[in-house]
């Protein structure tokens, strides 16, 4: 998670689409992190999707602390998939993280939609 948090963190422009983060990959033993921030207080979260074909990830939403974002509230999206996870919260500012893991012993290519928005000031 310090890795994580070390590396700057990542948003997209209010009302112009998700950052789009391609050719990432998943190896066993490891876990990736994408730390980003979004402005407060609109859709957060990120949209994962792989070849389930090559294997399961684990895909988990956090705060900056390193603890599970809830995702019960009205809007909040929660939808776990072969091939596809999506976690949004309906409603966030701050910091999230986005932690992906193979769940296997195979090392699986995936991509990652970033909902962080931010307006420009």
């Amino acid at each position: 998670m310090e890795q994580g948090l070390a590396a700057p963190a990542v948003s997209h422009i209010f009302n112009h689409g998700p950052l789009k983060l391609e050719g990432r990959v998943a190896c066993p033993g490891d876990a990736d992190w994408i730390h980003a921030h979004g402005d407060c207080c609109y859709p957060s979260g990120a949209v994962v999707r792989w070849d389930a074909a090559l294997g399961a990830l684990e895909v988990e939403l956090l705060d900056g602390k390193g603890s599970p974002l809830p995702l019960g509230a009205p809007g909040d999206i929660v939808q776990r998939q072969a091939g596809e996870v999506r976690l949004l919260r309906a409603e966030h500012g701050g910091t999230l993280l986005v932690r992906v893991r193979a769940a296997g012993a195979a090392v699986v290519p995936y991509s990652v939609d970033v909902f962080a928005p931010v307006f420009v000031r």
